[in-house]
């Protein structure tokens, strides 16, 4: 059994920093400061600043970069449930100033080691007349900064009711921004790149409404914004425990945001019910010099706290193949009967085909008892298989082939049903030796918003039941990712965008899609897009009872075969699918990439990239490199320089877009290649429409440098 700590109030060590500001050592407030002078936090190399102030009583902050003002001078505060303000009237007690520094390893993800170095402020305000105190912590890195409000323990404020956040994010011009609509219970939406005034690219049926039908959202976040060429800003949040996910909307018709905090379903305008000592999310700022810069930063880790599972050495993220791609596309169907994907015959295939290429997990939508025509969730069972599957059989028919079974729990909204079952779910999955999780929540929750308080807190007890049967977690249709795989590393990954199923029933996702995603989803955490589709065009003969209809009406994948092999580079998920059925996979040499490539890592550079145009990622295990390449529509070529390649010579696996490929008429063509390179070599990546390039690049042994060419 695993060992691990949990503050039950804030899920996590939040509450004990927060009762622990009244014991900090706090400086008097000068008469400057009291009166409106900034207080400034400055990150490590000095470039990056925080600046915090009192304008009449009010706070505020503003974020600059050298000599560039990247937020102008922004509201903070809180309206309370009493119909007290926090913010309206305070006064300045004192300052606490400090430096943080550590290098921490983390137990997966993009790095062997993060550093994690900032300096940081916080301030004391007291709100005159109702003497409640409030303090604000800020934390500077190299990367970007993060605020976040503190309720000490005070004896002025217990219990208490969140109406508002009156935060606010002040932009300087109508910038260039990537964006997804607000909705408090979806995620699922394309991007666009419009000025922050259009921003979220809303269609009235998008919008989301309070109960009084009141417009209350317009942007979802992450937001990434290109403040300048050579300045691009992403906002987000950092550390979402027991706390309403952060939505944003605009002020006056924009540029400039506020938060807006998702509500609590049938309350009015209650967002949260909380209890001093308490700390918010943090507000997080990410910064970077080019849009890859972003990518790159660990600041949204940074921000949350270290690991709370005291043995990890059960949590192995990997790959899985399984049932799921043949449903979506209509073959097969989740219920019982002659069309049931999910049958023990059809997951021992697949077992097979793990076990013979090295896939550690495989997965079968549909094995538990209780799915139903019409989507009725209510009788969903996570103990029981169906009629057609043997669990037992499934779980040692893998075990003895050197592959484990990965259960799905699909609650279809039904909290209610699937809280009253989780314990023994869990306990079973446990003796059966599984190795974790996907849980599903698709469709309304009824009492609830997908990302309202209750839920974050219904997540997050989903994530510490699961740690005490040493499961892994990857959840669809949740709340978005803010970091906290660094204090909870068993939620390996998680939905959290538009993924590739609406390329089975949809007119799907355009090219850009996957060139929108690393720079704003992604900066959020791990994320399970599903990818890995090689026969792009595929329509089956479909099931009966499928939902999607039975003609061909053109639906497909939109991008190339290459491009779905070089997305693994790419996007981070500690559980990584290899979503087609096997027989697309049967005897492609291509193929061999998606055997060898591995889901987490120990180095990770962003070789190039422009938002939504193309990207070149490199990623290190050990001593092999992976890196992908991908376009959006528009074919074009790219320089990929190995710069990162250590000395001697190494061999370039290529799996590219063939000349013959075309994205509409021959997307399934790639060319495989093996050259010899080193760290001067520069690869000319010619990728077709919607194209990709992928590269395994390894040590060179003797009889490689003798028998292969260098490339040329």
């Amino acid at each position: 059994m695993s060992r691990y700590r949990i503050d039950r109030r804030t899920f996590g060590k939040a509450a004990g920093i927060a009762a622990g500001m009244t014991a900090v050592s706090w400086s008097p407030a000068t008469a400057a400061e009291a009166s409106g002078a900034p207080i400034t936090t400055a990150a490590p190399g000095g470039l990056v600043q925080a600046h915090f102030r009192l304008q009449q009583g009010k706070p505020q902050y503003s974020i600059t970069s050298g000599a560039r003002t990247v937020l102008d001078w922004s509201a903070m505060g809180f309206e309370l449930g009493d119909g007290s303000r926090l913010g309206d009237s305070a006064e300045l007690l004192g300052t606490h100033h400090d430096e943080l520094d550590e290098t921490w390893q983390p137990t997966w993800g993009s790095a062997a080691e993060v550093r994690s170095h900032c300096n940081s402020t916080v301030v004391r305000l007291r709100e005159t007349g109702t003497d409640r105190l409030l303090d604000i912590e800020f934390r500077v890195f190299d990367d970007g900064a993060g605020f976040r409000y503190v309720f000490p323990q005070q004896p002025n404020l217990g219990d208490f009711e969140v109406f508002d956040e009156l935060t606010e994010f002040r932009f300087t011009d109508d910038h260039t921004a990537w964006s997804s609509p607000a909705n408090y219970d979806s995620v699922e939406y394309l991007h666009t790149e419009t000025p922050l005034t259009a921003a979220g690219g809303l269609h009235e049926w998008q919008e989301p409404r309070d109960e009084e039908g009141e417009h209350i959202g317009d942007v979802a976040t992450p937001l990434t914004v290109r403040i300048a060429e050579d300045c691009y800003l992403a906002v987000h949040e950092a550390a979402l425990f027991n706390y309403p996910g952060m939505t944003l909307t605009k002020i006056d018709g924009g540029p400039s945001l506020r938060c807006a905090l998702v509500p609590r379903k049938g309350e009015g305008r209650r967002k949260a019910i909380l209890r001093a000592p308490f700390p918010t999310p943090w507000r997080a700022f990410l910064l970077g010099r080019s849009a890859g810069e972003l990518i790159e930063s660990p600041l949204v880790l940074n921000l949350n706290e270290p690991c709370a599972i005291e043995d990890t050495s059960w949590i192995a993220p990997g790959k899985f193949v399984g049932v799921w791609w043949e449903i979506h596309k209509g073959r097969n169907t989740w219920i019982e009967g002659p069309d049931l994907g999910a049958t023990t015959e059809n997951t021992m295939r697949c077992i097979d085909f793990a076990a013979a290429n090295g896939i550690p997990y495989v997965l079968a939508e549909g094995w538990n008892k209780g799915w139903t025509t019409g989507g009725d969730f209510g009788a969903q069972d996570f103990i029981r298989p169906n009629d057609q599957f043997d669990l037992r059989r499934v779980v040692d028919y893998a075990r003895e082939r050197g592959v484990n079974f990965l259960a799905h729990n699909e609650t279809g909204g039904r909290i209610d049903n699937y809280e009253r079952q989780i314990d023994e779910a869990f306990a079973l999955y446990e003796e059966l030796g599984l190795p974790g999780v996907k849980t599903g929540y698709a469709g309304d929750i009824g009492p609830h918003y997908h990302h309202d308080q209750s839920m974050v807190n219904h997540y997050q007890r989903v994530i510490h039941k699961a740690a005490k049967h040493r499961l892994m977690i990857n959840a669809h249709e949740p709340i978005k990712g803010t970091g906290i795989e660094r204090t909870f590393p068993n939620f390996v990954s998680r939905e959290g965008a538009r993924g590739i199923e609406y390329d089975a029933w949809s007119q799907g996702n355009p090219p850009e899609h996957t060139l929108i995603l690393p720079f704003t989803v992604m900066l959020a955490g791990p994320f399970d897009y599903t990818p890995g589709i090689f026969d792009i065009t595929w329509f089956p003969e479909q099931s009966p009872d499928d939902d999607h209809g039975s003609d061909n009406d053109g639906t497909r994948v939109h991008t190339t075969r290459a491009h779905q092999i070089a997305l693994y580079p790419v996007l981070l998920s500690g559980l990584q699918q290899l979503s087609d059925v096997p027989e697309h996979y049967e005897g492609t040499p291509e193929f061999e990439f998606l055997r060898e490539v591995p889901v987490s890592w120990d180095e990770t550079r962003v070789v190039q990239g422009e938002i939504g145009d193309f990207l070149t990622m490199a990623r290190r295990s050990g001593q092999s490199w992976f890196v992908g390449s991908l376009t959006d529509e528009q074919a074009r070529t790219l320089e990929v320089p190995l710069h990162f390649l250590g000395a001697g010579a190494f061999v370039a696996h290529v799996y590219a877009d063939a000349p013959e490929t075309d994205l509409d008429t021959n997307p399934n063509a790639v060319r495989v290649d093996r050259f010899l390179v080193h760290a001067g070599t520069v690869v000319r990546a010619e990728l077709a429409r919607g194209g990709g390039h992928a590269i395994r690049i390894v040590p060179a042994s003797d009889e490689d440098t003798a028998a292969l060419q260098p490339y040329k």
